[in-house]
């Protein structure tokens, strides 16, 4: 497999891919994947099957929450036979319902595309986690405490 041409599928589909995210468009984010997806976002329970995806999908989109800024940068491609490994991070800002507060996140991401019979990609398989620790703002002493069996 070419690199070069590796890479411009894979930025034509991050294009794509960052235009559902930002429009909220469900379905033209689920047309993405292979219908046996597997996903494992962070802090939630891994992801298996398009039908599991579409759920939770729509159920987010009917919370309110929505991705205002969404950049995704490839670091590493690595072709392995029919499938091809998107190493990268990420950076983005959600907004939740009624409310002018912005939560940025950054972090990284792997993505393992599927080779179609026609060429194209699908995403098989996903992961990515932020790079900010939700922990660090919590009060070591107030930990401490708690644990202390005295």
């Amino acid at each position: 497999q070419n690199i070069e041409e590796i890479r411009l599928k894979i930025d034509e589909r991050n294009k794509y891919y960052t235009k559902a995210i930002l429009e909220n468009d469900v379905e033209a984010m689920l047309g993405m994947y292979t219908d046996n997806i597997l996903s494992l976002p962070s802090y939630q329970p891994m992801i298996r099957g398009m039908a599991s995806v579409r759920a939770i999908s729509e159920e987010q989109k009917e919370t309110g929450w929505r991705t205002t800024h969404f950049v995704l940068n490839t670091t590493d491609i690595i072709p392995a036979g029919n499938y091809v490994i998107e190493v990268g991070n990420y950076d983005m800002i959600m907004s939740p319902p009624d409310s002018e507060e912005e939560w940025p996140d950054n972090g990284k991401y792997i993505t393992v595309w599927e080779v179609q019979d026609d060429g194209s990609l699908k995403i098989r398989m996903e992961t990515w986690n932020t790079d900010s620790n939700p922990w660090v703002n919590i009060n070591e002493d107030s930990m401490l405490e708690e644990k202390s069996p005295d």
